[in-house]
């Protein structure tokens, strides 16, 4: 069991690293505050994964004392991030959805998170199996109002992609209420599940922000291989003037640019001027940064 386990956090790790990479490149292209709550929430959740990997793997690898102390430190440490999921994660959903924070949502996830994490000091203590339900009940009715909250403001959710991923969440959310009422009863399953349950989430948000890089890609105007005259048609450059232009792109001096088109070097100065009198430049260098806006 301990190796199934060990497996199903290691894959969930894996793309739950891929998709905190991707969520990081999209707030730095984007700049959505959102995007940063949303970090802060799946590195939560992943180290929660990677936690648990390694409880899973140490036992594994050892036994006796050690593996007791390794298990209480883990354990210790993954209760304090759920605990602190409890109050986030009604505040990521009540940001995301534009239903506002209202005080009696602080007074009831606060509350809610202390009790979770009183219940889980007694449940490492006493280690009854009646504490250890209460944890899981307040974490599937912290999750349900979550959903029931996204199912009513759906349609707040501006972003269409976003609003997408969002039914898709709630439709894998929902396919779990049969496997987590069954974690009720067979305390067992409860690591297997939520792992399978970050792994099918992060799978989501990873197609989410893949389908919004590709429609970002698409939304960037496409520039001209090469330059063309076309490109500058507002400035009414002619075509020696274009020939000159294309010559200053490569580097030349204005005496090599008469030997190239078979002209003097004063004739070359003349059309210089006229490049730079159209165009609103003063240098080559001020020419050439405008042509990259057109190449």
């Amino acid at each position: 069991m301990n190796a199934i386990l060990l497996l199903v956090y290691m894959l969930a790790f894996a793309l739950g690293c891929m998709t905190l990479a991707l969520a990081i490149v999209y707030r730095l292209a984007r700049g959505q505050r959102w995007t940063t709550l949303f970090i802060v929430c799946h590195a939560s959740l992943l180290g929660c994964m990677m936690l648990l990997a390694l409880k899973a793997l140490s036992t594994l690898l050892f036994s006796g004392l050690a593996a007791v102390v390794i298990d209480y430190i883990i354990s210790a440490v993954v209760m304090g991030a759920m605990t602190f999921l409890i109050v986030f994660v009604p505040f990521f959903t009540s940001w995301v959805i534009a239903h506002p924070w209202r005080r009696p949502y602080t007074g009831l996830f606060y509350t809610l998170a202390a009790l979770y994490l009183g219940l889980g000091v007694c449940r490492e203590i006493f280690a009854y199996r009646a504490f250890d339900i209460g944890m899981v009940a307040i974490f599937v009715f912290v999750v349900g109002f979550c959903l029931l909250l996204a199912v009513r403001n759906i349609n707040s959710i501006e972003n269409k992609t976003a609003r997408t991923s969002a039914i898709v969440i709630l439709i894998v959310s929902a396919s779990m209420v049969p496997a987590i009422l069954l974690a009720l009863i067979f305390p067992a399953f409860q690591s297997l599940l939520l792992g399978i349950y970050f792994l099918a989430l992060s799978i989501t948000v990873m197609t989410f922000l893949y389908m919004e890089f590709a429609r970002i890609g698409s939304s960037v105007p496409k520039r001209h291989e090469t330059l063309s005259i076309d490109a500058l048609a507002p400035y009414h450059i002619t075509e020696r003037e274009f020939d000159v232009i294309t010559l200053i792109s490569e580097g030349l001096t204005n005496k090599e640019m008469g030997a190239r088109l078979g002209i003097s070097a004063n004739t070359v100065n003349n059309h210089v001027a006229n490049i730079f009198s159209k165009t609103k430049v003063r240098s080559r260098i001020d020419l050439l940064n405008l042509l990259k806006q057109n190449w």
